[in-house]
């Protein structure tokens, strides 16, 4: 729908701020990071069948060449980026223009978001 519309009527402030509530499940994940980093870890310097299951899923071309650590990074990472795109895309954005106000609120909702990853 966005990239239909987005000739007349430009908007992606309406749309995160309907996803942002979901962005909160983020925050246990977050939480629970480092003990999941270093349980794989451990696991690999441990177990030699699950160090080759992880070698053997990382060579898949749907990998791009990355390690499980580096795929388990990506959603911590997810939230804090978006925080930030919002924030240069109003930055950038007239103060007239009719996303002002969803992109506002979805910075709140996303930053909020973000602060209880964070907590």
């Amino acid at each position: 729908r966005i990239t239909q519309e987005w000739n007349s009527n430009p908007r992606i402030g309406d749309i995160l701020q309907k996803l942002a509530p979901f962005m909160k499940m983020y925050g246990e994940y977050v939480k629970n990071f480092d003990r999941a980093m270093d349980m794989v870890n451990t696991w690999m310097q441990r177990s030699s069948q699950f160090k080759d299951v992880v070698h053997s899923i990382q060579k898949d071309d749907v990998c791009g060449n990355l390690t499980l650590q580096h795929h388990m990074l990506e959603p911590v990472q997810r939230i804090p980026r978006y925080e930030l795109l919002l924030k240069d895309y109003l930055k950038k954005l007239p103060e007239d223009s009719p996303d002002r106000k969803d992109s506002e609120k979805s910075l709140e909702l996303i930053s909020t978001a973000a602060n209880h990853s964070n907590a």
